[in-house]
């Protein structure tokens, strides 16, 4: 192919990955749109000798494609339907996207532009969730695509999607408060507040108000060290001293799953905590059944209605146990999950290189997988649209760049 149109090509593509940034906080049709442009431009693209060059010699891209082709081996055996077990592969497709990504993005410029946009986009809805809560823009605005409003002050995510993006948004904006060595600091640091106000106090998603509290532990140590630890220790004093005040600020669903707890316990009440705590045990119990090469893609489903037929449970209907391990498990065995397991491990170990990547980009990709891996304790997250797309896209951009030489 003539430079010509491989300059057009990659002009083209690079907009794409741009663009599908800015879309992870946007309408859900604008990520799915982007990222499924990005696979066929890059079919189109050529120069596949380069771009599998790439890809060969970065150990997280080769992690990614290694969890995919075991879900294609899934839906061979599969125990679901064909159709139901192809439709599961799709939603796994997005995997590629790490691979491609990283094949594709061959300047920090186009990094830098593509970090930026999704940092764009996500304080665009950040901006808007307050605007809502001031009542300067109508609450209906940006809910074609979700019930009500009930679930906090939201425009294109429910309050799963929402919280989880602010969380990482929080952590890349308290990491360039530490980074920035101008007065601008102060602006990172104050939106890092607003971001965490935001997540306990007008979203109700727990996951995120999970991730949150995480990552304010975790920054702290990372960048300061063990001597972090007397802070801790004498903040968590004040606390136990004034629990009762401090109760008051702390958000109202981190309190009730005590309390969802308890009353699934005493009377199976239909509560958030209490059908995951359902969907757990039943899939764990189908799990210890075939441990080493699960049931196939797709097919929680199917099995979970058999055992939900043969015992009283409040769901019968579970496509997935909301929680990415279980249903990695369940679907390609320990195998798979040691895949999905290891595919974490390669990705963070990539980030420690400082000699291939920046230490700034480094931190981000850290900050990327915790978010993942603690969202997926509570959500099967490769499988949804938004979270999973952010995760594989953002991915591919972090770990695609090494260091100019």
């Amino acid at each position: 192919m003539n430079k010509t149109y491989q300059n057009s090509i990659q002009k083209i593509i690079n907009f794409l990955i741009i663009f599908a940034c800015f879309s992870i906080a946007m309408p859900t049709a604008w990520i799915s749109v982007s990222s499924g442009l990005i696979l066929i431009v890059w079919i189109i693209s050529g120069n596949y000798f380069v771009k599998f060059k790439r890809i060969f010699y970065n150990p997280a891209a080769i992690s990614a494609l290694i969890l995919f082709v075991l879900y294609i081996i899934g839906t061979i055996y599969s125990s679901a339907s064909s159709d139901q077990s192809e439709k599961f592969l799709l939603k796994y497709l997005k995997l590629l996207l790490i691979p491609i990504v990283i094949s594709i993005v061959d300047s920090n410029k186009i990094r830098n532009y593509a970090i930026n946009a999704f940092l764009i986009g996500a304080f665009m809805l950040l901006i808007i969730s307050y605007l809502k809560w001031l009542g300067i823009l109508p609450m209906n605005l940006g809910l074609h695509d979700l019930p009500d409003n009930s679930q906090g002050f939201l425009a294109f995510k429910n309050r799963i999607a929402h919280n989880i993006l602010m969380s990482f948004l929080m952590f890349i904006s308290f990491s360039k408060s530490y980074y920035e060595k101008s007065r601008f600091r102060w602006f990172w640091f104050i939106l890092g507040i607003l971001i965490l106000l935001n997540i306990m106090y007008l979203v109700g998603g727990r996951s995120g108000q999970v991730i949150a509290v995480t990552f304010l532990v975790f920054l702290p140590f990372y960048f300061y060290g063990v001597k972090t630890l007397k802070y801790f220790l004498i903040f968590l004093i004040i606390i136990f001293a004034f629990k009762s005040h401090v109760s008051l600020l702390i958000p109202a669903r981190l309190l009730n799953v005590t309390q969802e707890v308890s009353d699934y316990k005493s009377s199976e009440n239909l509560t958030s905590v209490g059908i995951r705590m359902e969907m757990f045990r039943n899939t764990m119990a189908l799990i210890k059944k075939s441990p080493l090469i699960g049931y196939g893609t797709g097919a929680l489903k199917s099995e979970y209605n058999r055992l939900a037929n043969t015992q009283e449970t409040l769901l019968k209907d579970v496509p997935n146990p909301h929680n990415q391990y279980l249903l990695t498990f369940f679907e390609i065995g320990i195998v798979g999950l040691i895949a999905f397991l290891y595919m974490f491990y390669k990705q963070w170990n990539f980030s420690n290189n400082s000699k291939l990547i920046d230490i700034q980009i480094g931190l981000y990709m850290k900050g990327l997988i915790l978010t993942i891996a603690i969202g997926s304790l509570f959500n099967s997250l490769l499988l949804d649209a938004t979270e999973g797309k952010f995760y594989c896209i953002l991915t591919g951009v972090f770990l695609s760049c090494n260091k100019e030489k």
